[in-house]
């Protein structure tokens, strides 16, 4: 998928590191999967026939027109690179920032080309100065113009090797500095990297046999100069990459203890040539990316062609060109429909000869009807419901003697009378016991009332009034009356009368 994505891509890059005896050369593509290195080659040289192996590599990658940037690294044995705080104005110059680090009155600033980073590491303002000599620099610049190539960026290889290596296997979350050590078979870097950025690293020999103390030597050295570049804690990480026959080994002479921090070991990128060059290519990817560039000053001003950004304006076009055409399929479709409902329109003779007003006052009226309708249904009561929850729910033997419900309709509006009156009367007799005492069921039926859900969905207020003991004539048995009065509003609910609880009382009522 890589593959055919960068096929197809429009940024793409080319990394050029000039070893001291070796030329390697990585074109790599960017893709929205990631980037994908397309090329890589390596060749030995001489400082005569340099100009030859650079025409023979580079050509192919760049294209006939150059447009695709190259960034060239410097071998560190080339370099001068030193970090130091920053606590003065006056310090801020590149002269002035070199001077200090070289610590030499005697070595002129002049013959050498200078670029700086700033930074900020631990609250503190850092300042990473990287310089080589201008008439080796320029010489490599001018071999690059007379083959039509104006370097995008040239810079140590180290800090390629440490972009490299964030990219295939980021660093640990929340760690502030770490060190990188890249090893190959007889040789090693150490790079001590916060914030993304190097701030020192130191070559050495890696022997057979001694690879541990060899690496713990370059580490503890580059742990001393902490105090000159604004690290006031021990490192969080180191990381090994390469050489992976001897991480066992290393494990069992006690390495990561020694070392003093945790260590985690990855495969690659090791310290070799193609790895600098491919790290460089990914520079060239880029554009806003902040790192040294020892070309500045010898390279002649890009060309408007060179600084345009072509990617943002392609995908501008493509994101205009996308929106136009979905804008254009829904114009499309909506145009079809308004011509369906036309050919629906011309259907209808009514249609043709009514009046557009006569329309929209149709269209009001059977609004207003079908509000009604609704207004209708939404606040009817159904009153077969509590005629069938009654017959369900009464004790055996119970009379209903009346039932009085109504409903009326709501009207608002400044002819309409407001809210229509709603209220539900039921006056019903039970017999009682032979001894006078009210049955449980008018109880339970009494108690079923005020909390039933039929009752009150319509009405607020469920009371019962005017319980009454009595004895109709011809009866036998003592009866009680009573009354259930619905109403919805929260009125204060009459508190019904306590029965009397002996017979001789409700004779005295009914009297």
């Amino acid at each position: 998928m890589k593959a055919l994505l960068a096929k197809i891509a429009i940024r793409k890059g080319v990394g050029l590191y000039l070893g001291e005896h070796e030329v390697a050369v990585s074109k790599v593509a960017a893709t929205p999967l990631g980037p994908v290195e397309l090329v890589a080659s390596t060749a030995p040289y001489t400082p005569e026939d340099l100009p030859s192996v650079l025409e023979r590599l580079l050509l192919p990658l760049v294209g006939r027109k150059r447009r695709v940037p190259v960034t060239v690294g410097l071998p560190g044995n080339r370099i001068f690179f030193g970090t130091r705080l920053i606590r003065s104005t006056g310090e801020s110059t590149p002269q002035a920032v070199l001077q200090k680090a070289l610590s030499s009155p005697n070595i002129s600033v002049d013959d050498l080309t200078i670029d700086l980073i700033h930074t900020d590491l631990n609250k503190s303002r850092i300042t990473s100065v990287a310089a080589c000599r201008k008439k080796y620099m320029a010489g490599i610049v001018a071999t690059l113009i007379e083959m039509g190539i104006r370097p995008y960026r040239s810079e140590p290889s180290p800090c390629a090797l440490v972009r490299l290596a964030g990219q295939q296997h980021h660093f640990p979350r929340r760690s502030k500095t770490v060190l990188c050590v890249f090893l190959n078979a007889t040789q090693g870097l150490a790079v001590v990297v916060g914030g993304g950025m190097p701030l020192a690293w130191r070559n050495f020999l890696l022997p057979a046999h001694a690879e541990g103390p060899a690496i713990l030597s370059a580490a503890r050295t580059l742990r001393t100069q902490h105090s000159y570049y604004g690290i006031e804690s021990a490192l969080d990480f180191a990381i090994l990459y390469g050489r992976g026959d001897l991480q066992e080994r290393l494990r069992k002479e006690e390495f990561p203890t020694n070392m003093g921090t945790r260590v985690v070991w990855h495969d690659g990128p090791a310290l070799e040539n193609a790895a600098m060059a491919q790290g460089l290519a990914l520079g060239s990817l880029a554009q806003g990316l902040q790192a040294f560039d020892l070309s500045r000053a010898l390279k002649p001003r890009p060309s408007i062609r060179e600084i345009f950004p072509w990617g943002e304006l392609a995908f501008e076009l493509l994101m205009i060109a996308t929106l136009g055409g979905i804008l254009g399929a829904h114009s499309v479709s909506l145009d079809d429909a308004y011509a369906a409902v036309r050919r629906e329109s011309a259907r209808h003779a009514c249609l043709k000869s009514a009046n557009q007003k006569k329309l929209e006052t149709q269209k009001k009226d059977l609004l207003a009807k079908v509000d009604a309708v609704d207004k209708f249904l939404s606040t009817r009561i159904l009153w077969s419901r509590y005629a069938q929850d009654l017959s369900a729910r009464l004790p055996p033997g119970t009379v209903i003697e009346s039932f009085d419900g109504s409903c009326e309709l709501e009207i608002k509006g400044k002819g309409g009378g407001g809210a229509g009156k709603k209220m539900f009367t039921l006056r019903a007799t039970s017999p009682c016991k032979p001894d006078g005492s009210i049955p449980r069921e008018i109880d339970a039926f009494f108690k079923s009332v005020r909390q039933h859900p039929l009752w009150l969905h319509d009405f607020v207020a469920v009371d019962i009034t005017d319980v009454k003991r009595g004895q109709k004539r011809g009866a036998t048995t003592p009866s009680i009356d009573f009354t259930i009065v619905c109403s919805p509003q929260n009125a204060s609910r009459a508190v019904a009368p306590p029965p009397p609880s002996s017979p001789d009382e409700g004779k005295k009522e009914h009297k």
